[in-house]
């Protein structure tokens, strides 16, 4: 008898450990400087779009003025929903058209895709799972 009641308590025991272990990992992760996240988009286009030195030190700078704009925004919110959300869509378009400017016709086609590419994968993650049973 007291053979089992060791083995509840020690099951009880790591199980509270799992649950605040798991806990404490949902906590979100600090947030990206600007300029770490224009390094990373910035190695992603590098990548996907074969992208110049000079091409990549460009986008670069795009990237982190729009990361530093859109900080800025997120630090200074207006009460209107509809403005920050006006203000946040500026300045991706503004983005992407000084990306625009730097990139060649082909790279310009490459990223269109890549974008649409990424949107319906979010679109596809977002609608719930059908259940083939029902």
């Amino acid at each position: 008898m007291s053979m089992k009641k060791l083995i509840l308590i020690l099951s009880l025991v790591s199980g509270t450990f799992m649950i605040a272990s798991a806990q404490t990992s949902a906590l979100p992760v600090t947030q990206k400087s600007p300029e770490q996240r224009a390094a990373h988009i910035t190695k992603a286009l590098q990548k996907r779009l074969n992208l110049t030195a000079d091409q990549a030190q460009q986008v670069n700078t795009i990237y982190f003025n729009r990361a530093t704009r859109i900080d800025s925004l997120k630090n200074n919110l207006s009460v209107d929903k509809r403005l920050n959300h006006l203000t946040a869509h500026t300045i991706a378009l503004q983005s992407k058209q000084q990306l625009f400017a730097v990139l060649s016709p082909d790279q310009q086609k490459q990223f269109q895709d890549w974008q649409q590419m990424r949107k319906q994968r979010h679109l596809a993650e977002k609608q719930p799972a059908t259940n083939p049973g029902s």
